[in-house]
């Protein structure tokens, strides 16, 4: 079992995603709302039509991110109860990703040496995406 974080957007889904894949790298997938077969019980307005109902961006270990645009009449509330958690290959990454993901947000936490052997930050995105970065760091002994 893998556990894969679902982001959903009210409308601005696709630059999010393209934004996330500048940062993170990965391969995107995008299904359009316009992508329903006739009779798939779903009818967009044509407002909606070009937003993404699906994306994922996979990543080259396999792991992957959801993403979506709300249901037209249906808004989510962004960014109350989700927060991705990377954990990353090197330190150095951890502190470029909160720099990065952070560019146009809101850092909470900078990135830095913890007092549980990581290094760790946190970030809210332009977005309003939580994040937390970490980097588990060698152990001592």
């Amino acid at each position: 079992m893998k556990a894969i974080p679902y982001i959903t957007f009210n409308g601005d889904c696709e630059q999010a995603v393209e934004f996330y894949r500048s940062v993170l790298s990965g391969k995107l997938e995008i299904m359009r709302y316009k992508d329903i077969p006739a009779g798939g019980g779903m009818s967009p307005g044509d407002d909606w039509k070009d937003k993404v109902m699906h994306a994922s961006l996979t990543f080259t270990d396999g792991t992957c991110l959801y993403f979506s645009d709300a249901w037209e009449a249906s808004p989510a509330k962004i960014g109350d109860n989700i927060t991705v958690h990377l954990q990353v290959e090197s330190e150095a990454r951890a502190y470029e990703l909160v720099k990065k993901l952070g560019d146009g947000g809101t850092t909470t936490m900078a990135a830095d040496r913890t007092f549980w052997g990581s290094v760790y930050g946190s970030v809210v995105d332009r977005f309003g995406v939580p994040w937390g970065i970490e980097f588990e760091l060698p152990r001592q002994g």
